[in-house]
């Protein structure tokens, strides 16, 4: 759709061009001023596309209207109307970049004629700014995906030179949003358009993966818990796959966005534990696990969880927050302190090979025969200690399971990966590999399967003949366009760029020159 401004002083003239648009094909709204001044108005207040207007009106006339409107819109195309006396000012308006004057009384034929040629120019238009916000978008996503995963501050400076970097400063939440199988390879429109439209707010929308997508909040005072529902309850619409988001905490400035993706990863993996939740926050505040008003159930939920998943910094912090409620809280009687402690120790027993160490059993008895708070938390502190050193022994065998996972990815980038069907492979469970594979690499898989293919993919662009959809295929991807797009925000260039060796470096020196 196409605005259009008509400028006449005379009101049956406006209708008489009004009624000429209406013949026309194609979708016009119009928009009327009786004077310069008014026009001017409505191009403060609107996007105008087309700005049709006579020459002779009181107040402003139509050359001072067509100069002033031309120094604050390059792009606005400008039609003249002019009588046969005012000719001469219509030929001094083309200074000004008009793109065409019409004679009055209006000859219908011309008057199609002009509108033509002007749906043309604005056509045109249209297309590069399109083109224009489009390679805005892909340098974005190339840096910003280059900052989240690298953390390097050289980064930010690159693309500072390049792009806009306010945007980024702006930035107060983040939502990452998962499913199980393969959805934002070909959701992509929808979720970057059709989504936001819907959920009624502002956000920046980064693909990761097939299977994750980060969402970038401006709001800095907004319930994002809510918005995040609101977007589970419309992918929810859209597909029967299970959907998992994460809400960050606020934030401020772009350096801590590493950070940040890096918690909302860490948070994501309560899915393996929670499968039926699928929104996911932070604590207002993590210590308020520590207030005596935090039931010892949720605490001892959360330790059975750190067990679950050999997570012994967690275990630690957990830990802590029991100490602090009971070592200086005298309302707790002596039996029911011991009772909670003993928990801890028994959910540390649960491993099996562990428990084959040392007897559950001694260890119990040993606390319940404590004379004070001081003796229970030194013997549940011997035995976390104990566990820790067992941990540490066992993650050969850890690293065994992922090097065994990682060699598989490698044979078989070019199937259908997913985290179950890894973990079937080295009869472990899902959130186990998630966590030790995180941990082992510092990238979880769906990251670390995009990076092979990344990688087979340029070495079939540079050593063979396949076509651009033969190396799609070859490496995973169902979807070329979406294979492409993924290409070109991992290395800064399209495939066929890379190819011919207009590679990262020299497309975006190429876009140092021009300066989005």
């Amino acid at each position: 759709m196409y605005r259009i401004l008509i400028v006449d002083d005379e009101r049956i003239e406006r209708e008489g061009i009004k009624y000429l648009i209406g013949r026309e094909k194609g979708d016009y709204e119009i928009c009327e001023a009786s004077n310069g001044k008014q026009a001017l108005d409505v191009l403060h207040s609107k996007k105008v596309d087309l700005l049709m207007t006579d020459i002779r009106m009181p107040h402003m006339d139509g050359l001072e209207l067509s100069r002033k409107a031309r120094e604050e819109y390059s792009d606005l195309q400008i039609v003249i109307f002019s009588g046969y006396s005012d000719f001469s000012f219509a030929q001094e308006a083309i200074q000004y970049g008009v793109l065409d004057y019409v004679l009055k009384p209006v000859d219908p034929e011309r008057f199609h004629q002009v509108l033509a040629k002007a749906q043309e120019e604005m056509s045109r238009r249209h297309q590069q700014n399109a083109q224009k916000q489009k390679e805005k978008n892909y340098l974005q996503q190339y840096f910003l995906l280059s900052y989240l995963y690298s953390g390097k501050a050289e980064v930010l400076e690159q693309a500072g030179e390049i792009i806009d970097l306010n945007n980024w400063e702006q930035w107060h939440c983040g939502i990452l949003a998962e499913t199980d199988q393969d959805y934002f390879d070909t959701a992509d429109d929808f979720a970057a358009e059709g989504l936001q439209n819907e959920v009624g707010r502002k956000y920046f929308y980064l693909n990761l993966n097939a299977r994750q997508s980060l969402f970038l909040f401006r709001d800095k005072y907004c319930e994002y818990r809510l918005v995040a529902e609101q977007i589970y309850q419309i992918l929810k619409q859209r597909t029967s796959l299970h959907f998992h988001l994460a809400v960050s905490r606020k934030f401020d400035g772009c350096r801590k966005l590493p950070e940040v993706l890096e918690q909302l990863e860490q948070l994501m993996e309560e899915k393996f534990y929670h499968p039926d939740v699928h929104i996911f926050t932070f604590d207002e505040d993590e210590e308020k696990m520590c207030n005596a008003q935090r039931q010892d159930s949720q605490l001892m939920q959360k330790i059975s969880e750190d067990v679950s998943r050999k997570d012994i910094e967690a275990l630690w912090r957990h830990f802590g927050c029991l100490t602090e409620k009971y070592q200086k809280n005298t309302q707790f009687s002596a039996m029911y302190v011991k009772f909670v402690f003993s928990n801890v120790i028994q959910e540390l027993f649960q491993e099996n090979q562990f428990s084959e160490e040392r007897r559950l059993e001694q260890e119990v008895d040993r606390l319940y025969r404590c004379n004070n708070i001081g003796q229970i938390l030194k013997i549940t502190k011997e035995n976390i200690q104990e566990y820790e050193k067992f941990l540490k022994n066992s993650m050969a065998g850890s690293r065994d399971e992922v090097g065994a996972v990682k060699n598989y990815i490698h044979q078989h980038y070019a199937e259908d990966l997913s985290l179950e069907t890894l973990a079937e492979k080295v009869y472990l469970s899902s959130g186990y590999l998630s966590f030790i594979f995180k941990k082992e690499t510092g990238m979880n898989l769906n990251r670390y399967i995009r990076v092979v293919r990344m990688e087979k993919a340029k070495e079939l662009l540079c050593t063979t003949n396949m076509k651009v959809a033969q190396v799609s295929e070859k490496t995973g991807f169902t979807n070329v366009s979406y294979f492409c797009r993924s290409f070109r925000e991992y290395y800064g260039s399209s495939p066929e760029s890379y190819r011919k060796g207009t590679g990262e470096d020299e497309e975006i020196s190429d876009r140092v020159d021009k300066k989005i």
